[in-house]
């Protein structure tokens, strides 16, 4: 690579436990690469019709898996990929669905200061998703 770093565009919503489970394998790839590596943060709403404020937990489940037995299903898979990247999932922790969109913003801003890798980190974990140590 003779001193350019490797440029990464990472097309990722803020609070999809997939993207998570990417960026943490991500991270795990850098460790093992030699060359600089640059990552750019490119924001993507999964769901832009959640209102501003967000919305009941129970009712978005309702609304997009069909209920929460439909979505337990599915989380209990995201928990099992996360578990081997070092990722505890606590998905029925989540009390409300938010809407991303400020969250989306900010990303898309920090890159202009330099920070946006930092603000990545310190958002993409909710309280509810665990990286164990």
């Amino acid at each position: 690579m003779h001193g350019h770093a490797l440029t990464i565009d990472v097309i990722s919503n803020i609070m999809c436990p997939w993207c998570y489970i990417g960026k943490r394998r991500l991270e795990q790839a850098n460790e093992l690469c030699d060359a600089p590596v640059e990552i750019r943060w490119r924001p993507f709403q999964l769901d832009p019709n959640l209102p501003a404020e967000g919305k009941d937990r129970t009712r978005y489940l309702h609304e997009k898996f069909g209920g929460k037995e439909r979505a337990q299903a599915i989380y209990t898979r995201i928990a099992a990929v996360g578990s081997e990247s070092g990722i505890d999932f606590q998905f029925n922790s989540i009390k409300r669905s938010p809407n991303t969109l400020d969250c989306h913003r900010l990303v898309r801003w920090a890159r202009h200061d330099g920070v946006q890798d930092a603000l990545v980190n310190a958002c993409s974990a909710p309280t509810s998703w665990k990286a164990s140590t």
